[in-house]
């Protein structure tokens, strides 16, 4: 789908530090710490991060700007140090913008932070495709093109960040720098991030299927 797109990383870069905006908006990767590339499935980033403490992220001079919005991502991660986070635009302390993470192996919390949803979900090391859909006060969770539990009803976010996006972290609850890294302790399990895609608007139901049908061949989900 490309009505809406305002960055598509999609082919991860085998050298360098900057992962090339598909779209061709300008929104280009940077990886961060010692994050590295790794060439199964097609190519995608790993993060060598053992605890959420770690170094390893992405970043994009990106920031969401309205209350309609939709992430994608695909990638493998099951965290064994929590808080993990898999995507991060926000301000904790004073409740702007939106994140998403784990608390926990078995569930993702999403939304912005004083109005988030969490779903229960099955810890896999397998590649999955997540798509988080806020629609002004409905937000839902998609995985693989089918939905997680149901859209939650929640007051509309009116407060938003103003220093970048990250991937595989967030920011502190200051709003700077970066913190709650995703991981694992085991390094043949480490995340890695193959494609993510930000779209200013709602993604239907439809579109949501055809962008799945369009990569689950290439990663074999």
């Amino acid at each position: 789908v490309s009505s809406g797109l305002v960055f598509n990383l999609q082919s991860a870069p085998s050298s360098g530090t900057t992962w090339t905006d598909a779209s061709g908006n300008g929104y280009n990767g940077t990886l961060q710490g010692s994050a590295s590339y790794s060439s199964a499935n097609g190519g995608g980033i790993k993060l060598n991060n053992s605890t959420y403490l770690g170094t390893d992220y992405i970043s994009v001079p990106y920031n969401i700007s309205s209350n309609t919005v939709t992430v994608e991502v695909v990638a493998s991660f099951n965290p064994t140090s929590n808080w993990a986070t898999i995507w991060g635009n926000e301000v904790y302390s004073s409740g702007r913008g939106y994140y998403a993470y784990m608390a926990t192996s078995t569930s993702i919390t999403y939304g912005k932070p004083n109005s988030s949803s969490s779903e229960s979900l099955t810890a896999s090391n397998a590649i999955r495709q997540w798509i988080f859909v806020i629609n002004g006060t409905t937000q839902s969770l998609y995985l693989n093109g089918t939905q997680v539990g149901a859209s939650d009803t929640v007051t509309g976010q009116t407060l938003f960040a103003s220093s970048e996006f990250l991937f595989g972290a967030r920011h502190t609850n200051a709003g700077t720098g970066a913190t709650d890294k995703m991981n694992s302790s085991t390094v043949a399990n480490q995340p890695i991030f193959y494609q993510m895609r930000l779209y200013n608007k709602a993604l239907s139901t439809a579109e949501i299927t055809q962008n799945y049908n369009a990569m689950k061949t290439t990663y074999g989900i």
